[in-house]
């Protein structure tokens, strides 16, 4: 009895072990694929290539094949980097980078709109001669400023202070012009305009014109 144990433990397998043999490599295989294509090619693309067993044509093509073309699987990876080397030929004159964010730039400061009023005034030619100025004219003005060649300013009552400036219509190319005298006769809406000769005051004469003020 004994003997034939130690026989029977050597004794090639049956049929049946053959196929549970068999039957266990397939799913092992099939285990096996379904984990590389998880893990290899997923993400990938996979072009169909036609098979071995197609028929092939006398001049070596495959029919029903035709312009086809054989193309390996491109990882996403490869793909970035190959857009990359792409702009890095890209003349940089031709690119256009959007900022990611605004650039940040400090507003301006407003200026505020200056302010002017119409004042009807009579306004009359005057110069520094004595005809014009009498004992004051020593070429200094009431608000201490000194004449100079090529001096425009307006002579005005104080309601007006010294700086106010003014704008006279035909006078300094209606420019502003400021306030920088006095005169015993100028009160109210009275204004006399400054002249470096007589005959340019004399010219000017007397009239009535729509002053602008700047209010201050």
């Amino acid at each position: 009895m004994a003997k034939w144990e130690k026989s029977a433990c050597y004794s090639r397998p049956t049929h049946g072990g053959y196929e549970a043999a068999l039957l266990s490599s397939l799913l092992m295989a099939v285990l096996l694929g379904v984990l590389v294509w998880h893990f290899e090619f997923r993400g990938r693309k996979v072009v169909s290539l036609y098979s071995a067993w197609s028929p092939v044509q006398p001049d070596g093509s495959v029919q029903g094949f035709a312009g086809e073309q054989q193309l390996s699987a491109v990882h996403p990876e490869a793909e970035l980097l190959d857009l990359l080397r792409e702009f890095e030929q890209i003349p940089a004159d031709n690119l256009k980078v959007e900022p990611f964010a605004p650039v940040w730039r400090p507003k301006e400061a407003k200026q505020p709109k200056e302010k002017w009023r119409v004042v009807r005034m009579r306004v009359t030619g005057y110069c520094p001669c004595a005809k014009c100025c009498g004992r004051f004219s020593d070429g200094i003005t009431a608000s201490n400023h000194r004449i100079r060649p090529g001096d425009v300013f307006v002579a005005a009552d104080k309601r007006y202070s010294f700086g106010t400036k003014m704008i006279i219509p035909g006078y300094n190319g209606n420019r502003p012009v400021q306030v920088k005298d006095r005169g015993r006769l100028i009160k109210g809406n009275r204004l006399d305009v400054f002249f470096a000769s007589h005959e340019q005051a004399r010219k000017w004469g007397s009239k009535t014109l729509k002053v602008l003020v700047k209010e201050e």
